[in-house]
């Protein structure tokens, strides 16, 4: 005869109204394992999708900020797609705080601010930039164990034509932007643990080291595969790691 499962902690029913109220696919099952009549499940469904909203209009408000300084020119801002029709469907499927999620909300908000009279030449690039870091800002994924160096979930290095970070320097002391700010700048986007997010501008060799760094090929194998030594290597990623970009095995 099957012993009756044991009783959950109060940890473990926490965990399981988190995960609930969180997941729009859990609330759309028509079974959970949480004790809720249909009442309460109408109300959790409710509070579950509001959380989200918020979650979103938030780090939306705090990741498009620049692009926030036209919307007296432009007629729009990013945080305003959380209103829209699209984004209720996505509700009723997301996982809020994962990394699909956030790349899905984050290209939203991209496309509703590109069909505009766009401000400059570099608008396009500006986007790009505030979508990378919302997805640093929207992931709070927590990263599973490694036992071969990976790059961090939602870690990002994207190549720009145009020097972002002065660009930044500029728009937050409204001055203009010229032409003379057409540069090639490599930044890399990250989040520690913590969640204090990281942009800075990569060298080309660590870029191709954080490339590399797949989670299939061990110290030894990137280095060769980049054709550096495994000191270089293993320095680099230490300093990758401590941004949250490079995920690596814990030390015995």
């Amino acid at each position: 005869m099957p012993k009756p499962a044991s009783p959950k902690s109060d940890r473990d029913l926490q965990d399981d109204v988190i995960r609930y109220l969180a997941d729009g696919k859990a609330r759309n099952k028509s079974s959970t394992e949480l004790p809720l009549s249909p009442q309460q499940a109408r109300r959790a469904e409710k509070f579950g999708r509001f959380l989200a909203r918020r979650y979103y209009r938030d780090r939306l408000a705090r990741s498009f900020r620049y692009s926030r300084l036209f919307a007296s020119v432009i007629g729009r801002t990013a945080e305003q797609v959380v209103d829209g029709e699209s984004f209720q469907d996505f509700l009723n499927e997301c996982v809020m705080g994962s990394l699909e999620a956030a790349q899905r909300v984050g290209q939203m908000a991209v496309t509703h601010l590109s069909d505009v009279q766009e401000p400059g030449a570099w608008w396009r690039e500006l986007l790009a930039y505030e979508h990378a870091f919302f997805l640093q800002a929207a992931t709070a994924e927590p990263e599973p164990a490694a036992s071969i160096p990976r790059r961090g979930r939602s870690a990002v290095s994207r190549p720009f034509r145009w020097n972002l970070p002065e660009i930044l320097t500029r728009l937050r002391s409204k001055q203009n932007i010229g032409d003379d700010l057409k540069k090639d700048v490599l930044l890399l986007f990250s989040r520690t643990a913590g969640g204090k997010i990281y942009v800075v501008e990569l060298e080309e060799s660590s870029e191709v080291v954080w490339r590399h760094t797949d989670g299939f090929q061990r110290v030894e194998q990137i280095a060769s595969a980049v054709s550096l030594p495994v000191k270089a290597v293993q320095d680099t990623l230490e300093a990758l790691s401590q941004i949250g970009a490079v995920v690596l095995p814990p030390i015995t």
